[in-house]
């Protein structure tokens, strides 16, 4: 096998695919990348047998093949690489378990050679089902994505928490994720029929990978193949397979009534809520909120080191009541709003808190308050 291809394009790729590789499998033939050759282009693929990403460049083939390197010590050589703009050589030598990387013009002297092993070992993304594969804007899988994704569980032993859960009912689909404590949802509305009338749980890793692949291209190709869960953006294609159980009732969790609703200015929150975590006792983390007359106070310590408090206007008139959140997850809810305020909707400090983003009413988010 032999081909050219420009460094920078080449890198980029190798980025790409890079996080689906496991670090637990250094020496296994899960820890490498396959790259092989087609007509005018090369494709980069790895697995770690849960995902499978491919994707491909545009390359000058001189000699058609296949070959498969260790992707960290891949990534790692190029990052001393000086000429990115420059065209890279790979070659793999016949007779031989050597891969060699050269500097195509040999302008700078570089090449760097590698061991390798069976590319046909590495199994990744065959033919795939279109039957249940639909058209999906990438700027609003992005935005969905986004507002639920910081809700996932990523250790959680109850593995259903530990993805994000898509719905459809016909042209609508709803996201939600949660990890027990806290729960984001959204909806929106398509054009076409939805292939997840049955619901799915899409693992947390899964969605990290899609996430990077979405500024690939405005729109992407989602859906189901062969019970595993498939996007392909661009000249990147991903499968993976899914979260087997029974996703919560997250309905229930909702508040359908609160005893109380404010709105705050969101950046001057973020902003007080930012100190206050500076002082947040570990591991918990815990913010507490104070809702007085015509005033929110927030406050936080680290018992017997630094303690912080301060306060912003709001406009209520309730009963005093003070509420504890883990911050971060406070932190998180509250950079999901895109709007200038953010409505908070609660009752005591006992009950889940309800946030909504004034601009979009198909967005809600609700935190379980902590132990005072």
């Amino acid at each position: 096998m032999k081909f050219s291809v420009k460094t920078s394009d080449f890198l980029k790729a190798i980025h790409s695919i890079e996080g689906v590789i496991s670090t637990k499998q250094i020496k296994s033939i899960l820890s490498n990348v396959k790259i092989e050759t087609l007509t005018d282009s090369i494709a980069l693929s790895a697995t770690d047998l849960e995902i499978s990403l491919r994707t491909s460049l545009a390359a000058n083939i001189v000699k058609p093949g296949s070959t498969s390197i260790p992707v960290k010590t891949l990534s790692g050589a190029f990052k001393t690489i000086n000429f990115s703009d420059a065209m890279l050589e790979l070659v793999e030598e016949d007779d031989s378990s050597q891969t060699f990387i050269t500097d195509a013009d040999d302008k700078n002297g570089y090449k760097t050679g590698f061991q390798c092993l069976d590319p046909e070992e590495i199994k990744t993304i065959g033919k795939v089902d279109t039957s249940n594969i639909v058209d999906f804007p990438s700027v609003l899988l992005k935005e969905m994505i986004r507002k639920t994704y910081h809700a996932v569980a990523q250790e959680e032993t109850r593995f259903v928490f530990n993805g994000l859960y898509f719905k459809s009912n016909d042209t609508e689909l709803t996201v939600v994720g949660t990890d027990g404590r806290r729960l984001a949802k959204i909806s929106r509305k398509f054009p076409q029929k939805l292939p997840f009338a049955t619901g799915i749980i899409i693992p947390h890793k899964t969605i990290r990978e899609s996430q990077k692949l979405l500024d690939l291209a405005e729109n992407a190709k989602v859906g189901i193949s062969e019970s595993q869960f498939y996007i392909n953006i661009g000249q990147a294609e991903l499968l993976s397979k899914l979260i087997d159980g029974t996703f919560p009732d997250y309905e229930q969790v909702i508040p359908k009534n609160s005893s109380y609703s404010i709105r705050i200015n969101k950046e001057e929150f973020l902003i007080m809520l930012r100190q206050a975590l500076i002082s947040a006792e570990e591991p918990s983390r815990q913010i507490r909120i104070t809702f007085k007359k015509n005033e929110l106070h927030i406050s936080s310590s680290n018992p017997g080191s630094v303690q912080f408090e301060n306060h912003m206007a709001i406009q209520y008139s309730g009963e005093e009541t003070t509420i504890a959140f883990k911050g971060d997850y406070l932190a998180d809810t509250i950079k999901t709003i895109d709007d200038p305020e953010v409505e908070i909707n609660f009752t005591n400090s006992n009950v889940p808190v309800l946030f909504k983003d004034p601009s979009d009413a198909d967005y809600v988010a609700v935190i379980m308050p902590m132990k005072l």
